[in-house]
Parts: structure tokens; sequence; C-alpha cells
């Protein structure tokens, strides 16, 4: 990978290996559980697995989307870049539904527990999420980690950076 040299764009790096790690660990889960059988919501690490998996992708949908579409993509369209991030949003429009869905999901299962219809659902839903998130942060990664290197001057990332640590 080329060098991240803007503080922002590092940190939306570390943002996104983090996020990676979570919808690693939520792909193995899936995948070892198969869809036809629901878990056991009994075994106190597989509830905090669901919950993590539940915050994590919250706080993924809802500070990291919020602060590229509030202050970083602005920076980047009034730099001439409105094309890319015309296309990321609308990637995040699409993501977030899904992952809300998952989030929402994930807590009714963790307070009633999963039926075979419900988890199924669940499996379907969570699988296409991971996909749809990986494919994106590989374009953020490739795309906007290049742009906001080549197009964010010091002082602007010396902002954005101050508000997305503090987001």
């Amino acid at each position: 990978m080329f060098g991240i040299t803007s503080k922002t764009g590092q940190l939306l790096h570390q943002d996104h290996l983090n996020t990676i790690a979570t919808l690693q660990k939520m792909e193995e889960f899936l995948v070892k559980q198969t869809s036809k059988r629901p878990p056991d919501l009994a075994d106190e690490a597989l509830r905090r697995l669901i919950k993590d998996l539940a915050t994590g992708i919250d706080d993924e949908i809802t500070r990291h989307f919020g602060f590229e579409e509030g202050h970083l993509f602005p920076a980047l369209a009034e730099a001439g870049e409105s094309g890319m991030t015309d296309f990321l949003m609308s990637e995040h429009a699409t993501i977030r539904p899904i992952a809300q869905d998952i989030g929402r999901r994930s807590r009714e299962a963790l307070e009633k527990g999963f039926t075979p219809e419900s988890w199924a659902e669940y499996h379907t839903i969570g699988m296409e999420m991971i996909e749809r998130e990986v494919f994106h942060i590989q374009k953020e990664e490739m795309g906007l980690l290049a742009a906001v290197n080549a197009l964010i001057d010091a002082d602007t990332d010396a902002k954005l950076s101050m508000i997305f640590a503090g987001a």
C-alpha cells in the first residue's frame, strides 16, 4: 500500500483495519454456524461476540460514515473530487440500512434468541453486509486515502484528524 502521509488518512486506515477485523470475526462465526442451525445464545462468549459485532457495526455507520459524509467528503468535493465522494456516499446509502438491520437483529437476538427463521435471515443479511462493506473499504483504501494524501492541505488535515479523533 502507498504511504499514508496525512493524519486523517492514517486514522481512517486504522479504522478500516478495525472494521475488517470485526467483519472477519462475523464472517468466521456465520460460516462456522451455517444458516441452518441457530446458535445457542446461552453461551456467554457468543453473546459477547454478537454484542461486539452490533457495537462495531453501529460505530462504523454512525461515527465513520458520519465523519466522511459531514466533513471529509465536502473537503474533497471542494478540491474537485465530487465524483468519487458522490459514489462513496451512494455506497454508504446502500450499506447503512443493511448494517442497521444487522445491528437491530443482533440486539433482538440478545434479548429473545434466534428462531430458525430469524437466524437464516440474519445469516443471509450478515453475509451480504460483510461483502458490501469489505468491498467498500477496499475502494476507500485505494482511492479515498490517495485523494486525502494528494488533495487535503496540512491545515485542513490537522482540523479533520482532530474532528475524527474526537468523534
